[in-house]
């Protein structure tokens, strides 16, 4: 008996369609196996919304940092375009290296300790005192440019404050002050970033004292466990401090006028919180373009994408694509699967996704 016309296209569909489940239950591309039938697969289409992030820039404010605060403010553009060509949701405050003034000392008989020194500063008129993306339109160019000009005033915080720089009880100040509440949210990276041709000197003692062994002298390590408290989270994975500092004897004798006559210090504790939260070190004797580079691309790669999948995957057969590209497994730019927590964690800056990217994940569901 002859098929009719109809039920032949029906049955040439049906084949079609079996031949393309049976392929692609035979490979799915960059070696991965599927040993399942076609129907057994599993396809997980997420969506992407990059981590928060709340920057606080933390800049020495002393006589010597007029051309250290230019070259931030000359170069801000750079950084900041990589955070909004992401879709990155940020906040960016500012603060100096003697806002502990405001903290520590208001009754200590010191007559310019007050708790304003607490306070986000802010050069821009009308007062901007946190940057927040959600108060601009940033599809209008004019925005994007009064972002940038907000900022270039904020960062010029002035060179007539203290010369004993104090970075960590500053941050620590600005962060614990009640008159910046609400800045930094809860489920935001924040990254810490100290400017300063100098080290820092916390203690707890109102006289300067530069000297790194005074036994008045706060701990580094004390730091990070109050930026564990304030944070709630991990260093390195929801918190960072990195600086643009004094890295060496050439660069300190660079910015004093010869060998032997710098004042300034290398950043000797600087560096220690830096190794112990995962941020960079960075020299403020370097192009500040190349700097806010290196800094702006770290906390991207510290804020990684993580997916959570709905079913036990059998991990040989993990294929993840991010905008059309198969992305490997690899630890250090890639994909790995943690499978305590069934999660997906992108790393790296190569295949990470923007704000919007299309996302699939395609695995065979472990029924074992």
């Amino acid at each position: 008996m002859f098929l009719t016309e109809t039920k032949l296209k029906i049955a040439q569909k049906m084949m079609l369609a079996t031949l393309a489940m049976t392929a692609v239950a035979c490979d799915k591309g960059a070696g991965s196996f599927s040993v399942l039938s076609g129907n057994s697969q599993f396809q997980q289409s997420v969506s992407f919304t990059p981590r928060k992030l709340d920057v606080l820039f933390v800049v020495d404010n002393s006589g010597s940092m007029q051309t250290s605060q230019n070259n931030l403010a000359n170069n801000f553009p750079a950084f900041i375009d990589k955070f909004v060509s992401k879709g990155y949701d940020f906040r960016i405050a500012v603060t100096t290296t003697d806002a502990y003034y405001g903290d520590q000392f208001t009754g200590s008989g010191c007559s310019i300790c007050n708790t304003q020194h607490t306070k986000f500063f802010s050069g821009a008129n009308p007062p901007v005192f946190v940057i927040d993306r959600a108060d601009y339109d940033l599809s209008q160019p004019s925005e994007a440019a009064r972002l940038k000009s907000d900022f270039e005033a904020n960062v010029k915080v002035g060179v007539v404050g203290s010369g004993d720089e104090r970075a960590f009880s500053s941050f620590k100040a600005a962060l614990s002050s009640s008159l910046n509440v609400n800045y930094h949210r809860a489920d935001a990276f924040l990254a810490v970033v100290i400017v300063s041709d100098e080290d820092d000197f916390s203690q707890s003692q109102y006289a300067m004292n530069e000297s790194y062994s005074n036994p008045n002298a706060f701990s580094v390590a004390s730091y990070k466990t109050y930026l564990d408290g304030f944070t709630g989270g991990i260093a390195g994975e929801d918190y960072s401090v990195s600086a643009i500092s004094v890295s060496d004897m050439t660069c300190r004798d660079q910015l004093g006028g010869g060998a032997g006559q710098g004042a300034q210090k290398i950043s000797q504790r600087y560096n220690q919180l830096i190794d112990l939260t995962g941020g960079t070190k960075n020299s403020i004797c370097n192009p500040f373009d190349q700097t806010l580079d290196n800094i702006s691309s770290q906390i991207m790669t510290e804020s990684k994408p993580v997916f959570t999948l709905n079913k036990k995957p059998i991990i040989a057969s993990i294929r993840v694509v991010v905008d059309g590209v198969t992305v490997p497994q690899n630890s250090t730019d890639g994909w790995s699967y943690d499978a305590t927590a069934r999660t997906i964690t992108i790393n790296g800056a190569v295949y990470k996704p923007s704000a919007g990217s299309s996302i699939s994940i395609n695995f065979d569901p472990d029924l074992t």
